[in-house]
């Protein structure tokens, strides 16, 4: 029986299982998508789908402060590339930021709270949506697609 599992271990150890959370997390709100095994996709649509529900709160301080306890961590310290960005729109910005993979610290959690949490004001849950994809190539793990529903 499976009385009170809260969550999937994923073959992993607690700091390894939440430092790969973590950054599935950060990856998935960057980009829009993952692909990666359908149990890890999982327990990633659980964390997600509570990381944007938290945006509808009133946008305060105390729902930028969750977020950041996810999203925050060692990538806050990445250069910025302003020789890249001098005299860009702002959509130019996020666009060349996410093209280089560098929307990172607070710029992911204003992107959150400023792209994707007003895309699903209107809509009260099933943010994402997970498509199976078939067994990886090197050793038939199920891999799915975690996405973004429009």
């Amino acid at each position: 029986m499976t009385h009170k599992i809260d969550h999937r271990k994923l073959g992993l150890p607690s700091d390894q299982r939440m430092a790969l959370l973590t950054n599935l997390q950060r990856q998935f709100i960057r980009h829009g998508y993952t692909r990666t095994t359908m149990g890890r996709a999982k327990e990633l649509q659980r964390l997600v789908e509570k990381l944007i529900t938290l945006t509808k709160m009133e946008d305060g301080l105390e729902a930028r402060r969750r977020a950041r306890k996810v999203l925050v961590g060692h990538s806050a310290s990445s250069p910025k590339p302003e020789k890249r960005l001098a005299g860009k729109t702002q959509g130019e910005k996020v666009q060349i930021l996410q093209q280089m993979s560098l929307i990172n610290g607070e710029d992911l959690v204003k992107h959150l709270f400023d792209e994707v949490g007003p895309r699903f004001k209107d809509r009260k849950g099933g943010y994402t949506r997970l498509t199976k994809i078939g067994p990886r190539r090197g050793d038939g793990a199920p891999e799915g697609v975690l996405e973004l529903v429009d």
